[in-house]
């Protein structure tokens, strides 16, 4: 009996079960990639550091480094409905709310819509949610422009901070396009607030949000909206201005943020109930909405006392979105800069320009600070 031949066996079985745990290993590799997936939520969170949403002591332990707040969506078969790809004049309508005197007294609505048809080179529909008389803006815009009031049952009023009534209304923009059959084509909402002006062709900065953060309506189980991060990230993770909402993926985040707002009567900003739900998104309790929050980059910019207003206006460069404070005055920008700058950035004629005061200083002059609130 050859002992040395029986010896040899449990090695070459030890190496064949090595070969076989490897070759295991190697086609499990997708598997357990998925596994990890599962076990960690598969939360990918904001470049911004966390902060608490009432804006105390930041939470260290959940801070990171990736590009985006999301919650993966389970893998649809269904063709997607990718933005860049797919936005034009005719699936797409803005909505803007104005409410109070600050705003429906004042020409922020005109001056918005102004910019969005002329630099913006946006032809399609305008929702306008307000609470001003019908004869506000009778004969003032093109049949695109749709006026609307505010239903009874959406005012809530036991807000400590009154501009919460208002804010509230953002999470009802699909409702109200859903009563508009002239919208039944619509498949993109984009909110503004009424004191961004446009810049440059809206299309072309809806192209670059759409691929700079893979915007689609999917059609699988997970709500998602996007806003712009906020620029005082130690405060808020969103800037409540501008939100793209896909009709049919938008409603359950936009119920569940007004669910977050009415939890909080006593909070003053909408951003704060956007903070709480990132924070559910990150500590993997909320799983049904997606919250993506875009870089700025160079696609909205906030004038100040830096002389940004008149080097644009000496370039003839404007970004996309500007951001101009309602309380903007000669004082703040210096004398007669910033009528000088929303009168070339209007494109007014000759006409128009007789009418300065109506389409121009009548948008920043003669509110005092106690009517902000009324404006968002």
């Amino acid at each position: 009996m050859n002992i040395s031949k029986w010896r040899a066996v449990p090695f070459a079985l030890l190496g064949l079960l090595s070969v076989a745990w490897i070759s295991f290993m190697d086609a499990g590799a997708g598997d357990q990639a998925s596994l990890r997936s599962i076990v960690s939520g598969s939360i990918v969170f904001s470049t911004d550091t966390w902060d608490d949403p009432r804006n105390l002591m930041a939470d260290p332990s959940l801070n990171t480094d990736a590009t985006s707040l999301t919650l993966d969506s389970p893998t649809s078969e269904k063709a997607h409905t990718v933005l860049s790809e797919t936005f034009d004049d005719k699936n797409s309508v803005v909505f803007l709310i104005a409410f109070g005197e600050a705003a429906t007294s004042s020409t922020y609505v005109e001056r918005n819509i102004m910019s969005l048809r002329r630099r913006g080179e946006f032809q399609g529909h305008v929702l306008v949610l307000t609470d001003a008389p019908d004869e506000r803006y009778d004969g003032l815009f093109d049949e695109k422009v749709i006026i609307m009031h505010p239903k009874e049952e959406h005012m809530k009023t036991d807000f400590l901070y009154p501009s919460m009534t208002v804010k509230r209304f953002k999470t009802y923009i699909i409702d109200y396009v859903d009563m508009v059959p002239e919208l039944d084509d619509v498949e993109w909402i984009f909110y503004l607030d009424i004191d961004v002006l446009f810049g440059a062709p809206f299309m072309d900065l809806i192209q670059k949000l759409g691929e700079e953060n893979d915007i689609r309506g999917d059609d699988d189980m997970v709500s998602k909206f996007y806003f712009f991060k906020n620029p005082r990230a130690y405060q808020y993770v969103a800037q409540g201005g501008f939100i793209i909402a896909h009709r049919k993926m938008a409603k359950e985040c936009l119920d569940l943020w007004r669910r977050e707002i009415d939890s909080h009567l006593e909070e003053e900003h909408d951003q704060v109930s956007l903070n709480l739900i990132s924070r559910s998104i990150k500590e993997g309790k909320e799983r049904s909405c997606r919250l993506t929050l875009m870089d700025q980059r160079d696609h909205i910019s906030y004038p100040r006392r830096d002389g940004s207003l008149n080097k644009m206006m000496r370039d003839r460069s404007y970004t996309s979105l500007i951001h101009i404070r309602n309380t903007a005055n000669d004082t703040f920008f210096g004398e007669g800069v910033h009528e000088r700058f929303v009168t070339d950035l209007l494109m007014l004629t000759s006409e128009e320009k007789k009418q300065g005061e109506k389409l121009v200083t009548k948008s920043f002059f003669g509110y005092e600070k106690e009517h902000d609130s009324a404006t968002l």
